[in-house]
């Protein structure tokens, strides 16, 4: 598979350009940046897969548009800088960034910079942040370059280790006694059920909620026994053993609505793959 696309964001004076530049050129890769918030050309770029790294504009990040298809076509990376050096180095009169009054560290961002509503916008929009907070150019520079490399690695991965499940399996192992080869079979279906909602632009904040109510539907199932070798699926016909999560994990109602609408996409999800029996059976 080629490696997806990965999108620079950020604001204004963070380094989109200078350190996206001195780490695609150490890693040989393409960086394209677009000079003006224009979407017909981000999308152009997208469907030719015209670059390995797009820097994408500040105003391109407050449309909700623009971060689906963001999300759809690649990873996108929120590069972040302390909100006082960034508005020192954009140039710009205008304040970029909201200070939270309670903080009295640093102008009212806090030490590391993430005290203010632009940062919580952007972080719930991106797959990875880049925290570069009190670098020199250089440690900047190469924190950018790994962790573009690491993106770029986890393409060879596993459906289980480029979603971070793979440690499931042994926990499940450990904990429930099941075989590895069912706990397998589990985790490898709930990491392309996420990965596929990633690719259809679901945002971070969502796929956490969905991450969380597919490892408690896994627990309750390993807990309450499972169909055995290829038919282990079948557990996950409907959402499992919904009196056994109110019982065990929790008696809120809207923690309850959202288990039972998350595991009803990853239902019709192996339904549609024909990896659960249809209506004939």
């Amino acid at each position: 598979m080629k490696p997806p696309i990965i999108f620079l964001l950020g604001p204004p004076g963070v380094g989109k350009t200078t350190l996206g530049s001195r780490a695609c050129n150490e890693l040989g890769l393409k960086l394209v940046g677009l000079a003006e918030a224009d979407l017909e050309q981000l999308s152009r770029i997208v469907d030719d897969t015209a670059a390995d790294v797009v820097e994408l504009p500040w105003a391109l990040q407050h449309q909700r548009s623009a971060l689906t298809l963001v999300r759809k076509s690649g990873v996108p990376l929120l590069l972040w800088a302390h909100p006082e050096d960034m508005q020192a180095r954009s140039g710009r009169d205008q304040p970029l960034f909201t200070p939270v009054p309670r903080l009295k560290i640093r102008g009212g961002f806090g030490r590391n910079g993430t005290g203010c509503r632009e940062f919580r916008q952007l972080e719930r929009a991106c797959g990875e942040t880049l925290i570069l907070v009190d670098l020199t150019l250089e440690e900047a520079a190469d924190a950018v370059t790994d962790c573009l490399a690491e993106i770029r690695e986890e393409n060879d991965a596993t459906p289980a280790e480029r979603e971070g499940l793979a440690g499931w399996v042994d926990v499940w192992h450990q904990q429930h006694g099941a075989r590895r080869r069912v706990t397998k079979v589990i985790v490898d279906a709930m990491a392309r059920y996420l990965a596929h909602l990633r690719a259809t632009g679901t945002s971070p904040r969502t796929l956490t909620g969905v991450c969380s109510d597919l490892n408690v539907a896994g627990h309750l199932v390993l807990m309450y026994g499972t169909r055995k070798n290829n038919r282990v699926l079948e557990n996950f016909v409907e959402p499992p053993h919904c009196y056994e999560l109110e019982r065990k994990f929790t008696d809120s109602p809207a923690l309850v609505a959202r288990y039972r609408r998350n595991l009803d996409g990853f239902t019709r999800f192996l339904s549609e793959r024909g990896e659960l029996p249809n209506e004939d059976g």
